[in-house]
């Protein structure tokens, strides 16, 4: 028979797993399935598991069980106390082998807690990841004060006398007239995406939460647009006609190429990224520089950086696919965000933000798809409560 004192320790952990209360409150075909697997895999937990359910039907909050409404209220009110990490206490009393086990306060589910401490909230907040879906907003062209709703992934093109055709992902058209005096504004919010062909043939993929200005037609001897937030472009080439993208505090020159900028206002760090050809990049403090193709250069603040990449990782983007190598969790979660208009936590307490992870991401239609990879990905436990999305790091027991 397995040593007491590890059986005792092994139903110890059991009670105290957040996994384990989430499936004895909230039950589930995959709990049902995780638990099952789970004993496949470590068979020598089967007897702890079974003592463990058998303790955890035994408790009583308050003295009386939990009931459906009951537990539906505790899932509904997760969110607000995750957020101000301010979680109202509940003592569970089990007598088991002469001693008292003690399951805490609330958490995602039910979490473990023996000292009310500062230390230990920190140790749960740093293994919990909390975001939140917000409302959808509609990309569209801002054109002589006159707004001009778009659907998601449509394509912009222009031709002549500042006229554009809106192509929908449906393949219906319409037709604008644009100003042809003043630059026009093409805005895509978080969870939206399009791309425009501008009057010189030139393409520009625009990613989600990005806003460009631009004319209907180039005239003079430059090519100039404005950028705030993220963008693939694919240069027609005109030797005579350099193609300048201002984005804040740089600008990039270039005649014909392709490359991606990314550039967002609230962001301290851009970079460029070339993929063919050749750029210069100019930074507020005259610093120039060329890029050769797979090369990338990151300003931050005061800071710059260049180096050899692999390209994929940054311009994957635009056909529907993240690419991560060695990619903090923090990072790829700020690019989800984005893409899918989700307001993750950014604590510094959230140890799990700097853990890196290897793979791709298909950016489906589907958040709650997505959302699941990157659990699989990264070995965590996605749930999704309304407009709540939580991921949680998960913990095994040592045999």
């Amino acid at each position: 028979m397995e040593n007491n004192k590890e059986f005792i320790r092994n139903v110890d952990w059991l009670l105290q797993n957040d996994e384990f209360i989430k499936w004895r409150l909230f039950n589930s075909k995959e709990l049902e399935d995780y638990w099952k697997e789970f004993i496949e895999d470590k068979p020598y937990m089967e007897n702890a598991l079974e003592e463990a359910i058998l303790q955890f039907n035994k408790i009583k909050i308050n003295y009386y069980q939990i009931s459906d409404i009951e537990k539906k209220q505790i899932f509904s009110n997760i969110s607000n106390k995750i957020k101000q990490f301010k979680l109202r206490r509940l003592i569970l009393k089990v007598s088991y082998t002469a001693a008292v086990i003690l399951i805490g306060f609330i958490s995602i589910f039910i979490v473990r807690e023996y000292n009310h401490t500062e230390k230990q909230k920190n140790q749960i907040s740093s293994n919990m990841i909390v975001g939140q879906s917000l409302p959808e907003e509609e990309a569209y062209i801002l054109s002589d004060g006159i707004k001009f709703k778009l659907k998601d992934k449509s394509h912009v093109g222009l031709i002549n006398n500042g006229t554009a055709i809106i192509t929908n992902s449906d393949n219906s058209t319409k037709m604008l007239a644009l100003s042809t005096v003043a630059m026009n504004r093409l805005v895509v919010p978080y969870g939206k995406r399009a791309n425009l062909t501008l009057s010189d043939g030139t393409v520009i993929w625009l990613n989600s939460g990005t806003q460009l200005d631009f004319p209907s037609e180039f005239v003079d001897n430059t090519r100039e647009i404005f950028v705030n937030g993220e963008v693939f472009i694919e240069v027609k080439k005109d030797l005579n006609m350099p193609f300048i993208v201002h984005a804040g505090d740089i600008n990039v020159t270039v005649t014909g190429t392709s490359f991606n900028l990314s550039a967002y206002l609230d962001d301290n760090m851009k970079s460029v990224v070339l993929v063919n050809g050749k750029v210069q990049v100019e930074t507020k403090n005259n610093y120039k520089t060329d890029l050769l193709p797979n090369e990338k250069i990151e300003i931050n603040n005061n800071s710059i950086k260049k180096e050899i990449v692999e390209i994929s990782e940054y311009i994957s983007w635009k056909d529907g696919l993240l690419e991560l190598y060695s990619t903090p969790m923090s990072e790829i979660l700020k690019k989800i965000g984005r893409y899918y208009n989700v307001q993750f936590e950014k604590s510094e307490l959230i140890t799990l933000n700097n853990e890196t992870f290897t793979g791709k991401l298909f950016l489906s239609n589907s958040l709650d798809s997505v959302m699941t990879s990157i659990s699989t990905l990264s070995s965590t436990e996605y749930l999704r409560d309304g407009n709540n999305i939580y991921i949680i790091k998960k913990e095994m027991p040592m045999k």
